[in-house]
């Protein structure tokens, strides 16, 4: 397991920026490459030579790309359920459009594999929004697939059993887990070492991130936590990462306001500890 980084607990914004923070003061050198904005992947879209080359320069690989959207409502559980990922009809066309230039991107710089949040799994197999939300993240790995690109599904939003039979149900060979222990306890959704186990085989890479559980859990949000201080017990995550054999990227993800550089050297150090 390689301790790497996502772009964007140094810098949300600016890609160079981030790239050239990580390969100047940073002991890591893999990296997770976030888009959060339309602009943000059409500047990277048609400017990925000057991307290539501050990667390089920086000494550092991308594990993998990540796509989020605007318009995306982070107001409440409930808010997020209903703009989140692929689910919202007005902007799912849009959102499919930039998915497929955040694959391109990665490609471009050697990388086959992009992480998304695809939205909120409803819990009814059954349901009008489950049946869409399957036929839309097919879609969205077909048209990936003819890139040479995996589609991560990052966790948390619902529990690891929804996500799993949701998966199953895709039924895409190019279809895998970006797991986030962190977004089980924030979200409130399940014991993130326990679905660890649940979510085997799929699991490609590992978002290491920390939280804490509000007074109503799956109602209201929890709180991110310095990694290793929280309740996601990262210590017996990596423990049963270990016990099913991955041996893919753990990637520190810290929220603005967490410290930035030092904050992410602190959990580079705390992983390595665990690691041994």
């Amino acid at each position: 397991m390689e301790i790497g980084v996502c772009s964007w607990s140094i810098d949300r914004d600016d890609c160079l920026r981030a790239m050239e923070t990580i390969g100047g003061a940073l002991d890591v050198r893999l990296v997770q490459l976030g888009f959060f904005s339309e602009r943000a992947v059409r500047a990277a879209f048609g400017g990925v030579e000057a991307l290539r080359r501050t990667t390089s320069a920086a000494g550092l690989t991308i594990a993998s790309t990540f796509a989020a959207f605007e318009h995306e409502d982070y107001a409440s559980i409930a808010r997020i359920a209903e703009t989140g990922g692929y689910m919202p009809d007005e902007h799912f066309a849009t959102r499919l459009e930039l998915t497929a230039m955040v694959a391109d991107i990665g490609t471009s710089l050697g990388c086959d594999r992009l992480a998304v949040h695809l939205g909120t799994v409803p819990t009814d197999p059954s349901s009008v929004g489950y049946a869409k939300l399957l036929t839309r993240v097919r879609e969205v790995a077909d048209r990936i697939a003819a890139r040479g690109v995996r589609l991560l599904v990052e966790t948390g939003r619902e529990s690891a059993a929804v996500l799993g039979s949701f998966l199953s149900a895709v039924d895409r060979p190019n279809v895998g887990v970006n797991f986030d222990p962190g977004n089980f306890v924030i979200y409130g959704t399940d014991e993130p070492a326990r679905a660890v186990t649940l979510l085997k085989g799929r699991i490609e890479s590992v978002h290491a991130k920390d939280g804490n559980r509000s007074a109503r859990p799956g109602e209201q949000f929890g709180t991110p936590a310095p990694l290793g201080t929280g309740e996601a017990q990262i210590a017996r995550v990596v423990s049963k990462l270990r016990t099913i054999g991955y041996s893919g990227p753990l990637l520190i993800e810290q929220g603005r306001g967490m410290g930035g550089v030092e904050a992410v050297r602190g959990a580079a150090e705390y992983l390595r500890s665990l690691l041994g």
